[in-house]
């Protein structure tokens, strides 16, 4: 098998054995990935903390495309990311981006702008004093958009009129207008809107910038957890999720 080096994020681990460890990762050039780290528990190796979650780190490891676990050989952190494991809400916000990516994500087919988003927006979480809930937002809006399922923003999808206003559909999965709406749905005021559109087209420098008032912010909390709940299947269990929602209450 060929040795292999990649940047990767660790998504989850669990123990193999007593002395060995078992790491899903989001790699830079193979996508997911799932890695034994043989015998890394053991006090005389001293590599157990390369598998830790969220954790961004240069991956070394030995490649068998035929194989669902591949070997590790070695890593070294290119993030230390200290701030975020020092901070129960970045922690929060961490532990629910990653499980986010493991659960949306399956297969081995790399994707370097997601590889990147995740890396970036970790590293914005780590450095900022502020925003948290800016970043996140922002890391949603994105990961929709890579996936292919970025909400209709602009017009409606039923009859193409230029929304000012929207109501996303608990039946369609969308946001549309008034007159198209039928069935159960949530409002989204003109602010609301204007902030999704906002972070669909900024990048992580320019989220200082958004101003939200407190209606907005639930608005479009609400609608995000819907809208990913509609079109992920499985994220109802998310739980770092939910574990997120009450340390920011």
């Amino acid at each position: 098998m060929p040795l292999e080096s990649t940047s990767a994020i660790v998504l989850k681990n669990f123990p193999y054995g007593e002395t060995s460890k078992i790491a899903r990762f989001y790699t830079r050039d193979f996508g997911k990935l799932s890695i034994i780290g043989k015998g890394i528990m053991s006090s005389k190796v001293f590599q157990s903390s390369y598998f830790e979650p969220i954790n961004c780190i240069n991956l070394n490891f030995y490649y068998n495309p035929k194989r669902q676990l591949q070997i590790f050989s070695k890593a070294e952190f290119n993030s230390p990311l200290i701030s975020i494991k020092k901070d129960m809400k970045k922690l929060s916000y961490g532990f629910a981006i990653v499980e986010l990516i493991d659960r949306t994500v399956t297969g081995q087919e790399p994707n370097k702008d997601l590889y990147l988003l995740i890396e970036n927006v970790l590293k914005a979480i780590d450095r900022t004093s502020g925003n948290l809930n800016r970043i996140f937002w922002y890391f949603e809006i994105q990961l929709l958009s890579i996936l292919g399922l970025k909400p209709h923003l602009s017009n409606c999808p039923q009859c193409n009129v230029k929304l000012y206003t929207a109501f996303f559909s608990l039946g369609y999965g969308e946001l549309m207008c008034g007159k198209c709406i039928s069935g159960s749905a949530s409002k989204l005021s003109a602010g609301t809107l204007k902030v999704i559109k906002t972070l669909s087209e900024s990048n992580l420098n320019s989220l200082s910038s958004i101003q939200c008032n407190s209606m907005e912010r639930k608005e479009f909390g609400h609608f995000i957890k819907e809208y990913l709940r509609y079109h992920i299947e499985g994220l109802q269990d998310v739980r770092s999720l939910g574990v997120m929602e009450s340390i920011l209450r």
